[in-house]
């Protein structure tokens, strides 16, 4: 596994390389981690606390950006890291992807197409109901935020045996 760490202080870097080896470990076989590439930057301005970006764009993706925002707060940041390691896993397994998708629109003028990015869940695009919120009851977040809790939990007992 390759992974690169910006904009953090030495110390953190390295916590932060470990955790995420930590966090793929848990989630993925070895064969699939050890083929994985994962950037990790800082970012200040940016308006969630994380977001994980699949680079290559293509079936079985191996390249990832994790972008985390500033915080002061170690403990979010960590808990961040592990929720966005499982969107790793989910695109890396072929679980989730983003797809191009033609939407027909009755307007005023006749009928429209617009392309559009989905996303695909288990190999079928996935919308929400009625009674659905488009991020909150998506399974791809339900997953990533059930797990955050336990890899974060893990993450700490690890780390805390490790280090004394």
């Amino acid at each position: 596994m390759q992974v690169s760490v910006e904009g953090f202080s030495k110390k953190k870097t390295a916590e932060l390389t470990e955790a995420v080896e930590f966090f793929a470990r848990q989630l993925m076989h070895g064969k699939m981690v050890n083929n994985l590439t994962i950037d990790i930057e800082k970012c200040h301005r940016l308006d969630v606390m994380g977001e994980c970006i699949n680079e290559d764009d293509t079936r079985n993706p191996r390249w990832f950006t994790i972008n985390l925002r500033d915080s002061k707060d170690d403990e979010d940041i960590v808990k961040t890291l592990a929720h966005e390691m499982v969107h790793v896993k989910q695109y890396a397994k072929n679980e989730l992807a983003k797809v191009d998708q033609w939407v027909t629109r009755k307007t005023a003028r006749g009928v429209g197409k617009r392309l559009v990015i989905a996303s695909k869940w288990m190999g079928k695009i996935w919308k929400p109901s009625t009674k659905e919120n488009e991020y909150w009851d998506c399974p791809w977040e339900i997953e990533a935020y059930g797990r955050e809790v336990g890899l974060y939990h893990k993450w700490v007992e690890h780390y805390n045996k490790h280090r004394c």
